[in-house]
């Protein structure tokens, strides 16, 4: 179970996922687990998703396979990036009400020292809310809080969105 709060690859185990779309079901709360409780315990919530589950059955299998580098997709971007100004960097984008938006390419830059010693999250769901876009879910192991993170998938590639209040990630951030 300790191995599930370690950092890289905690979800590499491809064997404790379900990755065979036949084997994907509906829960009664509109959930379908990608992985057994006893596991990772991840779920794609389907009561928010863009389209029926038999539409959007095969991504959700193929999502499965694909959950260990987004994963470490979101654990890298959360050691290389940190704001500018020890927090005092932060740009606000136009926002509804509600949101707080912060534009990505004027509040952040380098720093290869991890923000934290690790990633407290752990992923709990998966929601489909717009075709070719994920949001991840994440709860964190030491506080009472959550993260969310957008991906988009196009080009047969997955591209990180949003990280938490940070908006508007262009494609190639770990290059910058």
């Amino acid at each position: 179970m300790y191995e599930r709060y370690a950092s890289f690859n905690r979800y590499g185990d491809l064997s404790k996922l379900i990755t065979d779309q036949d084997l994907l079901q509906v829960t009664e709360d509109e959930s379908v687990y990608i992985s057994n409780e006893n596991d990772y315990d991840i779920a794609v919530d389907l009561e928010s998703c863009y389209a029926p589950f038999d539409e959007v059955k095969p991504f959700i299998a193929f999502l499965a396979t694909q959950i260990c580098e987004l994963d470490n997709i979101a654990q890298r971007f959360h050691r290389k990036k940190r704001v500018k100004n020890n927090g005092r960097g932060y740009v606000r984008l136009p926002s509804p009400t509600g949101t707080y938006r912060i534009d990505y390419s004027q509040s952040m830059e380098d720093n290869p020292a991890p923000q934290e010693v690790k990633f407290s999250f752990i992923l709990a769901f998966v929601y489909m809310e717009e075709k070719n876009r994920i949001s991840f879910d994440y709860w964190c192991t030491t506080r009472n809080s959550q993260l969310e993170v957008v991906f988009e998938y196009k080009e047969n590639k997955f591209f990180l969105r949003t990280y938490g209040a940070i908006d508007n990630i262009p494609d190639n951030w770990e290059e910058e």
